[in-house]
């Protein structure tokens, strides 16, 4: 039964498919009526006399009709009444009843609500007529109630049965709709929920930490004013400089946040000067070639990583760092290395002790590797050979024409 029915769906998968095969159903089954002799349905005898095969063309014609029933239902429905009432002229045939019916029933459904309302009121007055013309052919209430029974039967049934079905389905599309506008509307709590939380965000940064990294770059400078020693000065010097390169991505960061756009691009990895500016901070050393415009997002995360692992190597490591970067078969390999322990002769003069490197947290190494994977690449950090690595291949691509950036 189930394979029954899942191949009647795929039959009828199509209004175009539908059509056709409700009207092979009424055709086989208004021939297979008329095979039987079941001719005059309707009446005993018609009122024009005709061979019975008329019957079969009338069905022929009215199962025509059925095939463009979607596309005019309202003018099918009157091409079919005019069948029908021919066929009820020889004596009716159950057929081109079915015919009726299914054509009733598919204005009622896909009709516009102009067509439908005109359908109502004349299903409403030929079944009133018929049932006053019952009474007085057959002379009482019987015929009346017999005759208006039928014509109701006939035509008041599909059209109640196709209206039903609309009304349905047209509670199902605004249930449908409420529902997408549900969505909508907890789409839009979320956005308002996050642009307000990036606002609390930006305001913070701004009153917290830009005023305190402000207070330092202020104060290292009234340092460096009153003529510190010369290895105070260069300290201050570091410090000042890097506080302002701070609060610049500072003031860039808030300006992401509110949803402007930042006077000030983020610092990228093709950049030059930047990147010989970062090295120089950290007492670096590096070998890089001069790279190619890469898309925004690696560019951006390539300059994140270094930066973020010069941090680590500079707060924890030994000595200066060695930086490599190369581009080669579209992948482009970040290395950043540094001693992690420093070698110093034993109290008794036997072996070598190794001081252990200060231990963070690990959450710039964490940082780091979401960095690398958020853009189809991967990190991996640990000694090597003796020496602390931190090693980020991560896949280029060419930017296009306004990806580059700022």
């Amino acid at each position: 039964m189930d394979h029954l029915t899942a191949l009647w769906a795929r039959l009828r998968l199509t209004p175009q498919r539908q059509a056709a095969v409700d009207a092979g159903a009424v055709l086989t089954v208004g021939l297979l009526v008329l095979a039987f002799g079941f001719g005059g349905m309707m009446t005993d005898v018609g009122w024009v006399s005709v061979p019975q095969w008329w019957h079969a063309v009338l069905l022929l014609a009215g199962c025509a009709l059925m095939l463009v029933k979607f596309r005019a239902p309202g003018v099918v429905l009157l091409a079919g009444a005019v069948v029908f009432a021919a066929d009820l002229l020889i004596g009716g045939s159950i057929g081109v009843m079915l015919v009726l019916i299914d054509l009733i029933y598919t204005l009622a459904l896909v009709g516009s609500a102009t067509a439908l309302r005109r359908l109502i009121s004349m299903v409403a007055v030929t079944v009133g007529l018929l049932t006053i013309l019952g009474w007085l052919l057959l002379q009482g209430p019987r015929g009346a109630v017999f005759l208006g029974l039928q014509s109701f039967a006939v035509l008041g049934t599909p059209l109640w049965w196709g209206r039903s079905v609309r009304q349905q389905r047209e509670l199902a599309e605004l249930a449908q709709v409420r529902a997408e506008d549900h969505i909508h509307l907890a789409q839009l709590r979320h956005e308002e929920t996050a642009r307000d939380e990036r606002e609390q965000m930006a305001r913070d940064l701004h009153d917290a930490v830009a005023g305190h990294l402000s207070a330092i770059a202020l104060r290292t400078e009234a340092a460096l004013v009153a003529d510190p020693a010369p290895a105070e000065r260069e300290t201050l010097s570091s410090v000042r400089s890097f506080s302002l390169e701070a609060l610049t991505e500072m003031r860039t960061m808030i300006e992401l946040l509110r949803g402007t756009e930042p006077q000030r691009a983020p610092s990228r990895l093709s950049d030059r000067a930047a990147r010989e500016r970062l090295v120089g901070e950290h007492g670096a050393t590096i070998s890089c070639p001069d790279l190619p415009a890469l898309s925004t997002s690696v560019d951006q995360t390539g300059y994140r990583i270094l930066q973020e692992a010069l941090t680590n190597a500079t707060k924890h490591g030994q000595g200066p760092a060695a930086i490599t970067v190369t581009l080669e078969e579209g992948t482009l390999r970040i290395e950043v290395s540094n001693a992690v322990a420093q070698v110093v002769p034993a109290p008794d003069g036997g072996a070598h002790q190794h001081l252990p490197p200060h231990q963070g947290s690990g959450l710039g190494l964490a940082i780091m590797t979401e960095r690398a994977r958020a853009v189809g690449g991967e990190l991996s950090a640990g000694p090597h050979e003796d020496r602390w690595r931190v090693l980020t291949q991560l896949p280029v691509s060419t930017a296009g024409p306004g990806q580059e950036g700022r």
